[in-house]
């Protein structure tokens, strides 16, 4: 599913500044860095977060370098 929505967010790569996803599964990270460095992501950030003995993640990625990101959020003001 995840990698689908990857490969699906290369087409909207310069009208959303940010896609993010839930990862519920620390080993489920290798397979979708690879699939974000193959689908051309500039920046991927990882996230964890923990309530109680839960542990979950969101990964968050950028087809856009930093200059770009400045000029998307001053043309969106």
């Amino acid at each position: 599913f995840i990698k689908k929505m990857i490969a699906e967010s290369q087409s909207f790569r310069r009208q959303v500044l940010w896609f993010t996803t839930l990862v519920s599964r620390g080993e489920n990270l290798p397979p979708l860095y690879r699939a974000l460095t193959e689908a051309g992501a500039v920046k991927v950030v990882k996230k964890e977060m923990a309530q109680g003995q839960k542990q979950s993640r969101f990964i968050a990625w950028t087809f856009m370098d930093d200059d770009q990101r400045r000029r998307f959020i001053t043309r969106k003001r």
